[in-house]
């Protein structure tokens, strides 16, 4: 939700300008793409790694930086991208980055607590079955519009998009003691959203358009 309001706002406008003209020309899309990765994974690490020290909190606010500067590169990489043309391989690989972070996110947090198992759990299925349906919708849609489009990749508006779940993830990195609560709430409502995709789905391709039954072949 939030990234959808943000995306209709002037500071959205002002903040690609500003880092698209900064850093367009001294580095691509994909090599930002994977710095956030790289960033992401030591962030996660960095969280596991906290069980095994007295003070657990100087690994968690180091952890809580590296997570932060990653999804600072995930905001970029897009607006870099947009100035040099977007490609499908890079609309691909912040897809495969961005849920490789926060599943790691979510195993480091879960490895800290046998209590977080089952939440977690849940949370990593629900991230599975909201990706699916994503996913599914995006590869139908550019089945139906010929249209040139901002992204490479189609994103349907939902409950929980790449906003909340940062939020999320950083409020589970800096309060422990909530962590079984905030899975649970997460796990819901990623799951939300996931039937709220599948709704979107029916209303958006259950119809005929341009005379022609919407029967599409997935197999390819």
């Amino acid at each position: 939700m939030i990234d959808h309001l943000i995306s209709k706002s002037k500071f959205k406008e002002a903040y690609e300008n500003l880092f698209g003209k900064l850093i367009h020309n001294r580095i691509s899309p994909n090599q930002i793409t994977l710095l956030g990765l790289f960033f992401g994974l030591c962030g996660a690490l960095m969280i596991s790694l906290s069980q095994f020290i007295q003070n657990q909190y100087i690994l968690l606010v180091i952890s809580l930086i590296l997570v932060i500067i990653s999804f600072f590169f995930d905001t970029i990489d897009g607006v870099v991208a947009r100035f040099k043309d977007p490609t499908w391989f890079g609309g691909i690989l912040d897809i495969f980055c961005d849920r490789t972070v926060e599943i790691s996110i979510i195993i480091g947090i879960i490895s800290n607590d046998p209590e977080l198992l089952w939440p977690g759990i849940f949370s990593l299925a629900s991230i599975v079955l909201c990706i699916t349906a994503f996913l599914s919708i995006g590869a139908v849609d550019k089945k139906f519009n010929s249209k040139g489009l901002e992204k490479v990749i189609f994103y349907s508006k939902g409950i929980m998009e790449r906003s909340e779940t940062v939020i999320f993830l950083i409020a589970m990195i800096i309060l422990p003691f909530m962590r079984l609560i905030l899975l649970w709430i997460f796990a819901i409502l990623v799951f939300l959203t996931s039937l709220q995709r599948i709704r979107f789905a029916y209303f958006r391709f259950n119809q005929k358009r341009n005379g022609q039954e919407n029967n599409i072949d997935f197999s390819n």
